[in-house]
């Protein structure tokens, strides 16, 4: 547990924002494996300025996913207040800032990881979110732009703005998200720092996660890549870092059954039609490290009734009466 502004959040691992796979669905199913914390996905500062119909369904959500944070993502200071005014009155327990994604789409925009190439805009767009926002305010950071040589300075004159909370990944920008997580950048900062640390990279199982937390001293960790198709890496973390026992992972019954469940949902959310074609990509995720799935993989991209998408979970579960192998992500 610990402590955001007046909000003592009691998370030890948090899902983060994931463009095109954080809607309700999928924290949906987190949460039913231990996830205790979740954002919505990135939400574009000038298409919520505008109430674009595809930003308003992002920013669906229920009283019973509550505490649920949201990320921004904007450079210009009038859509970013413009943004805050829009979600003003909705329950979010922090509202943060992205300084860290490397898509090229976005850093052509001058947002994102972008903002790390100019740290003095970045404090002051902090600044104005903090004047302007009732909730603690948080920044999402890279360790910087192509070295880590001004990670701390970057870090710390945001922690001046008065923000509660810094997310830190342990990559640059120009790594992407590839390359080695540099747990010991992410320790000095942490050490440094009066704020929370939460920090992310790499986290793919609970021996993982355990290591960032040693290595780095951090707060909480989020967990992206990891819990694609996993969410019982939520529960698994939570065992390991308490009691030190690793569980067993899910058998094919319970894949099987949890998948289900996640298709439903998406169906109920989005509709059958867009429901299915959302779900396909979490059927991929769900059956990594299965041997022979791939035909069950080119059948689902084809199939397009919900029925269908039904029907195929008793081959899944002929091709997966052997036991998975331990997931490597």
């Amino acid at each position: 547990m610990f402590t955001l502004g007046d909000i003592k959040l009691n998370a030890l691992v948090i899902s983060p924002p994931l463009a095109g796979v954080s809607s309700y669905p999928y924290r949906a199913i987190n949460r039913k494996f231990g996830c205790e914390f979740s954002f919505l996905e990135m939400i574009n500062c000038h298409s919520l300025a505008y109430s674009s119909n595809q930003t308003c369904e992002m920013m669906r959500f229920t009283e019973e996913e509550l505490p649920l944070g949201i990320q921004l993502l904007g450079e210009n200071e009038s859509f970013l207040l413009r943004a805050l005014e829009k979600i003003q009155d909705l329950p979010f327990s922090i509202v943060d800032l992205n300084a860290a994604c490397p898509q090229k789409k976005i850093i052509s925009r001058g947002e994102g990881a972008y903002l790390l190439k100019t740290p003095k805009k970045l404090a002051r767009l902090l600044k104005l979110m903090v004047k302007n926002c009732a909730k603690p305010v948080s920044l999402k950071m890279r360790l910087g732009w192509a070295d880590d040589s001004r990670a701390y300075d970057i870090a710390s004159s945001c922690q001046d703005t008065g923000i509660k909370a810094i997310f830190i990944h342990g990559r640059t920008k120009a790594q992407g998200y590839g390359g080695e997580i540099d747990y010991k950048a992410i320790a000095r900062i942490k050490k440094k720092l009066k704020v929370p640390v939460i920090a992310s990279g790499n986290i793919l199982n609970a021996e993982l996660a355990k290591k960032m937390f040693d290595e780095t001293g951090c707060d909480a960790v989020t967990v992206a890549r990891g819990a694609l198709g996993n969410p019982w890496i939520f529960r698994e973390i939570k065992e390991y870092i308490k009691n030190g026992k690793l569980l067993e992972r899910p058998g094919v019954e319970d894949i099987i059954k949890t998948m289900k469940s996640h298709l439903k949902l998406s169906c109920d959310f989005y509709g059958k039609k867009r429901g299915l074609s959302h779900f396909k990509k979490f059927f991929i995720w769900y059956t990594r490290s299965f041997k022979g799935v791939k035909p069950l993989r080119g059948e689902i991209t084809r199939l397009n009734t919900l029925e269908g998408a039904i029907d195929m979970m008793p081959k899944f579960k002929k091709i997966g009466s052997n036991k998975a192998k331990n997931r490597e992500f």
